[in-house]
This record gives C-alpha cells, sequence and structure tokens, in this order.
C-alpha cells in the first residue's frame, strides 16, 4: 500500500474496535490485538473476573501479569506514532496544538528531533536554541510521502522513561525494557539486546507453526470421517422427512375419505329427520280436530233433551261418517326409520396391516439392496453407500448420496408432482432412465447420468443428526470503501433479492446484490435529517428501509434509493423517546417493533411514529436486543439474561428458551432472530459464535458456525435473512463480512 493510500484510510487503522472512537492509551494484548486502556477496564470489571481478560477480537482468553493491573500490559507504540500523525493529516482542516506554548495553530511545523509539533510563532524560538541547530523541522503544509516515511520510522519507546528508546529484554521480568529501567528497576537481572532476543522469538514461533501444521495434517482423516458420519446424518434426516411426508399424506387421504362417508350420513339422516317432522305435524293436526270433536259431541250430550239428539244433523252424520271409514288403528313404529349401518372394507384394512409403509433402499455399487428389521437408526450401511432420495430442485430431480453428492441428475422434464415411487433402469452404458407418473403430467421419463463414486462395505453403525449448513459464499472485509464494513450489525432483503446491511462502524448503509456486488450506500456519521450515529436494526417496508439510527436515539426511514423521509424518536425514558434501539422488525399489521435496549423494554409504533403499546411488563426484560412477531407469538432476544423469551399478542409471557452457557441450546449473548419457510427460529449465538435452529416450541434442532475467520466458521453472528432461494446471511460483527449458507 502506497503511503496516499494508507493516509486515506489511516482512520480505519487508529479506531478502537470496541468504542469506535480514536485510540486513547492502546495497549496491546498477546494476540497482538490492541484496544483503549479504558476500553479494557471497562470489560475487565462488566466480566468480574481480575486476573484474566478475554479479547473483543479473536476471542482469546489471557492472563493479565502485575495481578490483574491493566496498565502493565504493553502500549502499542505504533498505534501512538499513527495517532501523532492525525495532526499531519488534519492540518489544513484544523489546528494543531504546538508542543511548547500549548496553543492550537493551523500554521505549524513538525520537528523530526523533538518529535513535536512548533507553531509559527515559537518555532524561532526552537531554532535560536544553540543545542537544536542541527535540528529538522518542516512546515506541515509542506509534507511530502518521504517525510511521511520518516515520520513513522520512529523508535520504540519506554513506556516508564519517556523518550528512551526499548533495546534490551530482561529475562528475569521476560519484558522489554529500556537503559534507564536497566539501571534502575532491573539492575542484577540477566538482560539480552532487545534485537537478539526478538530473533530467538520468531524462531520459536516458526517451530511452533510448523509442529501445528504436521499436527493438522494427522487430523485431516479423522476430521474427514467425522464429516462423512455427519453427511450420512443429514441424508437419513432426507429420508425421515420424505417418509413423514408420505405418512401425512396416506393420512390425509384416509380422512377425506373419512369424512366423505360422514357427510353421507349426514345428509341421509336429515332426510329421514325431516320426513319424520312432517309426519308428525300431520298427526298433530288431526288428534287436534278431533279433541274439537269431542268437546262439541259433550257440550251435545249434557246440554241436548232426547228429541234434540234425534233431530237430523249434519254433524252427527259426518261423525258417523268418519266413524265407519276408519280402519284399525296403525301402528306407527319405524314408519319413515332408516337403519343406519357401517359396512368395513376389510379387504383394504387387511391390505393396510399386511402391506409396509414403504422401504429404505440403499445402493452401493449401483446394486440396489434393501435395509429391513429394526429401522433407519438401528440400519448397518455402508459408510459411502449412496442413500437413493429423489429431491426437487430447481434444476430438477436429484439423487444424492451419503456424502450429499449429486450422484443423478433428472433435467428436462415438466413433472410438478411425483406421485409415484420413480423406476431407475441401467442401461448398461454408464446411463439410467427414469420413469415415474406425476399428477400434472402423467408418466414422464428422463435420461441421467452418474457422477458419484461407491465403496463397498463398512461395519460402522450410523446415528441420525439434523441437516448440515454448507457455506456457499463470503463478501465484505474491513475497511470503509464500497463492499466493505467496520462492525456490521443488522440485516434485511428486499423482494428483488437486495441485501441491506447496518454497516454499523461505517455509520452507513449499504445495499448489495446476493453475490455480493455494491449497489449503493447512503448516509455518513452526523445528527442531521438522513445523517446516522452508529446504525444496529434494518428492515424494509412497503418500498421503504427503515433504519435504528442507535446513538442518536432515533428510528430513520429513507425510501429504497436511500432519500430521507422522516423521523421519530429521541433519547429519554417516556413511551416516545428511546434509548439506545437496536433491533428493528415489522408486525403483521405493518408497525415497527423496536428494541429499546437501555430502556429495557420493546415498543411498537405506527410507521409514522406513533406509539402503540408495549411488549411484556415492566421488568420483563435486562437488554432486549431484537423482537419478532411470528403466528400469534412474540419473540425476544434478551442479551442481558442470555435467553430468548416468548409471549401471545395479549402480551401474556408464556415461556424462555435457553439460559447462559456454550451447550447446546444455551446462549452467550443471543442477538438477532429470524423464523424460516419452515417455521424454524434462527437465533445469532454472538460470543458462542454460532447460530443455533429451534423449534417454536423451544425444542433445539441443530446449529452452524464456529470461533475462526476462515470459511465454514462463523465469528460473532449478529443477524440472519433468507434469499428467495431459500440459503441465509449471516452478518459477522468481528470478521466484518456477510456470508452465505445453504
Amino acid at each position: 500500500m502506497d503511503i496516499k493510500t494508507f493516509l486515506d484510510n489511516i482512520y480505519e487503522h487508529v479506531c478502537c474496535p470496541v468504542c469506535t472512537n480514536r485510540f486513547t492509551d492502546p495497549k496491546l494484548l498477546p494476540c497482538l490485538h490492541s484496544f483503549c486502556l479504558h476500553c479494557l477496564q471497562r470489560i475487565q470489571a462488566t466480566s468480574g473476573i481480575r486476573d484474566t481478560i478475554l479479547c473483543p477480537e479473536c476471542r482469546r482468553n489471557f492472563t493479565i501479569p502485575g495481578n490483574g493491573d491493566l496498565n502493565t500490559l504493553p502500549t502499542n507504540f505504533r498505534l501512538n506514532s499513527l495517532l501523532d500523525a492525525l495532526p499531519v493529516t488534519e492540518c489544513k482542516t484544523s489546528d494543531v496544538k504546538c508542543g511548547n506554548c500549548d496553543k492550537r495553530r493551523q500554521e505549524s511545523a513538525y520537528c523530526f528531533n523533538c518529535c513535536s509539533f512548533w507553531c509559527h510563532e515559537c518555532l524561532p524560538l526552537h531554532k535560536g536554541i544553540k543545542s537544536f541547530k542541527e535540528h529538522h523541522a518542516l512546515a506541515l503544509k509542506d509534507f511530502g510521502d518521504e517525510d511521511f516515511d520518516n515520520f513513522f520510522k520512529l523508535r520504540t519507546f519506554c513506556a516508564k522513561h519517556e523518550k528512551k528508546e526499548l533495546e534490551l529484554f530482561c529475562q528475569v521480568c521476560k519484558t522489554t525494557i529500556c537503559n534507564s529501567c536497566a539501571l534502575i528497576d532491573h539492575e542484577g537481572h540477566a538482560k539480552i539486546a532487545l534485537e537478539d532476543a526478538a530473533k530467538e522469538q520468531r524462531l520459536r514461533i516458526n517451530r511452533t507453526i510448523e509442529s501445528k501444521k504436521r499436527k493438522v495434517q494427522k487430523e485431516t482423516r479423522i476430521a474427514k470421517l467425522g464429516e462423512n458420519c455427519s453427511q450420512v446424518q443429514e441424508g437419513a434426516e432426507r429420508v425421515k422427512s420424505e417418509v413423514q411426508k408420505f405418512t401425512e399424506n396416506l393420512i390425509a387421504a384416509i380422512e377425506t375419505k373419512k369424512n366423505k362417508i360422514l357427510d353421507e350420513v349426514e345428509k341421509k339422516a336429515k332426510q329421514c329427520l325431516e320426513r319424520l317432522g312432517d309426519k308428525r305435524q300431520e298427526i298433530e293436526e288431526e288428534m287436534q280436530r278431533d279433541q274439537t270433536e269431542i268437546e262439541k259431541c259433550d257440550k251435545m250430550l249434557k246440554r241436548s233433551t232426547n228429541a234434540q239428539i234425534m233431530e237430523p244433523s249434519e254433524f252427527l252424520d259426518q261423525l258417523f261418517r268418519e266413524e265407519s271409514e276408519q280402519e284399525d288403528t296403525v301402528d306407527l313404529t319405524g314408519e319413515n326409520v332408516i337403519d343406519f349401518a357401517f359396512e368395513r372394507n376389510e379387504q383394504l384394512f387387511n391390505d393396510v396391516q399386511a402391506e409396509e409403509l414403504g422401504f429404505l433402499k440403499i445402493k452401493t455399487n449401483l446394486e440396489e439392496s434393501t435395509v429391513e428389521g429394526k429401522g433407519i437408526s438401528e440400519g448397518t450401511v455402508g459408510l459411502l453407500a449412496e442413500i437413493v432420495v429423489i429431491t426437487r430442485n430447481i434444476m430438477g430431480e436429484q439423487v444424492y448420496d451419503q456424502n450429499n453428492h449429486v450422484t443423478m441428475e433428472i433435467r428436462n422434464h415438466d413433472a410438478q408432482d411425483c406421485s409415484t415411487k420413480p423406476q431407475i433402469h441401467d442401461n448398461k452404458d454408464g446411463s439410467y432412465k427414469i420413469s415415474y407418473f406425476a399428477k400434472e403430467t402423467g408418466t414422464c421419463q428422463a435420461s441421467v447420468k452418474v457422477n458419484g463414486q461407491h465403496v463397498r462395505g463398512s461395519p460402522f453403525k450410523t446415528e441420525f443428526k439434523p441437516r448440515l449448513f454448507k457455506p456457499v459464499l463470503s463478501f465484505g472485509g474491513r475497511g470503509s470503501a464500497p463492499g466493505i464494513f467496520v462492525w456490521p450489525w443488522g440485516i434485511a432483503v428486499n423482494d428483488k433479492d437486495e441485501i441491506a446491511v447496518a454497516d454499523n462502524g461505517n455509520h452507513r448503509i449499504q445495499i448489495l446484490l446476493s453475490d455480493g456486488t455494491h449497489l449503493r450506500s447512503f448516509g455518513r456519521k452526523g445528527n442531521q435529517q438522513g445523517q446516522l450515529n452508529s446504525v444496529h436494526g434494518i428492515t424494509f417496508y412497503d418500498n421503504k428501509i427503515i433504519v435504528s439510527d442507535t446513538y442518536n436515539y432515533r428510528i430513520q426511514v429513507f425510501d429504497d434509493q436511500g432519500n430521507y423521509l422522516h423521523q421519530f424518536g429521541e433519547k429519554g425514558k417516556l413511551n416516545h423517546q428511546l434509548d439506545r434501539p437496536s433491533g428493528l422488525s415489522i408486525d403483521r399489521d405493518g408497525n415497527i417493533i423496536v428494541a429499546d435496549s437501555n430502556n429495557k423494554s420493546i415498543k411498537i409504533f405506527t410507521l409514522d411514529g406513533q406509539f402503540l403499546r408495549r411488549i411484556g411488563e415492566e421488568g420483563s426484560f435486562i437488554s432486549p436486543v431484537h423482537c419478532i412477531q411470528h403466528d400469534n407469538y412474540f419473540i425476544v432476544s434478551d442479551n442481558g439474561d442470555h435467553c430468548v423469551k416468548v409471549f401471545d399478542k395479549q402480551n401474556k409471557f408464556l415461556y424462555k428458551i435457553g439460559m447462559r452457557g456454550p451447550g447446546d441450546g444455551e446462549f452467550k449473548s443471543p442477538r438477532c432472530l429470524s423464523v424460516d419457510k419452515a417455521g424454524h427460529l434462527l437465533i445469532c449465538d454472538l460470543l458462542n459464535d454460532r447460530v443455533q435452529v429451534f423449534k417454536l416450541n423451544g425444542e433445539f434442532i441443530t446449529k452452524f458456525g464456529a470461533s475462526g475467520k476462515e470459511n465454514e466458521t462463523i465469528n460473532g453472528p449478529m443477524s440472519t435473512a433468507f434469499l428467495s432461494n431459500g440459503r441465509i446471511i449471516v452478518t459477522e460483527f468481528y470478521s466484518h463480512r456477510v456470508q452465505v449458507f445453504e
């Protein structure tokens, strides 16, 4: 890197990774990472452990010399020299403090012998001193590349004796010292030249590296064996999923037929009841007429004389005619009644009892065999045997072996739903023909090629685990140029598969394609409209980008091109106020859910910033980071309590997931949440360097990631999101990058 490029990016080198401000009293840990002394003291106080400290960068623990006194750590003089260089780079825009009169002036010079700045008023005094006659002082405005080179070639000085160069190494105290320290503090101790000590140390480091390389090479086969076992387990999970789906479809078909019979019974019963109701009404009307006639006859008998009774009467004539015409009483029992009975399909029942649900097919050297007996979990198979599983993807059908390698590819067909088991025919020429029946397109055939290798025989008994997550891409890196990040935080994806990253340390939002290609950026440090001061949460909604402007204590809303629209929030503890807002999400009604971390609350606002309500009661959270709504549940990650808490839509606490620890289902500083299409909850476990996957009831499923910076590891996962093809994207806080998994 040339000196001009270095100076243009000098702020990347002089900012503490913890506080993101310029270093003050930078201290160097044994891992060679540097931090402000006051930042390390705060980390030490938070951990409650005095004699050791955890490096925020590489996550390694180190013992602190001097009974836990952080002041004993070596000062990073390289960083101090860079900090000294800042006035030179800023002289055109800001004043420089004079090393003699302490006044700040823009017209200043730097003395390469005194290693200090002199203002234009004090500079003649400096030149007038006889002992300074040979000193080289140069005006800052006249600095060239060669002058910066000389500036950075400063000697390493003793922290105790200012201006004294470190030249010796005390073999008793194991520390670098100057000549004054050698006489005062290390008298009688064995000492050697610093250059010789460093040379010996470099040789030891190189020997250690070579030893570690040999050890890693020996462990490669073991690691590969473990990888193969995991891939066998993954293949078994796919088979179990197919079995579960087939069983559910079978049950659904039986349920449909059952409901058809029940509907028919209901229909027939309703018709019968309607007929019986009509008959009952007819009988009741007839009984009412008979009762009226009886009452009339009683009155006639009581009130009429013999002569009156014998007089001609149409009423009596009609009554007598009906009496003579009436037949014997009819027994209505059973009239219009249906006798229901269910005749079982005994043949179907016997077939289900007798037939197997299906068979697990194992292929070794392209010859099919069937594992029978106690089920998949106890079957013994060849370690590299091919488990034949037909799965659909965007390319067509694929057959996977247990190493997760595609061994058959079925292409160029339009079938959307295989409703029968594919039949595989060996053409004896290295190709295969697969035929099956699909609901939408009828019988389909496809030619396939074989590219897998098969190894016979292995006595290993399989033990199956959930699916694995494979890294396929990563982009970013530390810096301020487009497409790279400093401490990336939240991440979101819109319906165009454009990725928005909250570039926290650069106080901006970056929009990228799914392959990491930079599209645009917006925002810079400040407190005006559209400016940002440390961005944490981000989400898309209705062609808008919503951002938590964390240390401006507000939420800002931009259009999808990054143009400022409006904002809400201010610092405070009232409902409409915020204190360090972090994660953001959108609820099912289009409202904004804000994790108000320092106020220990989850707040819901309308899109225009009107406060609606809180999630949880007072005291529910210690330091909430993110909240999402899924179905009728509100799920909250509580960083301070090292767990995830679940509430219903009535604001009632239901249960929590996890506790502090490194085990499966345990967390160290859980951060952002997401739910995939299968309804599984993904939780960023920041300080355990992994993403854990759960069912919504809190049951642990699997995890991916581990400490480190290389591919296949995750170094400080902060947030996750999903692309339209199902791939998972993860922001890595400590590696300053975005990684893509499938």
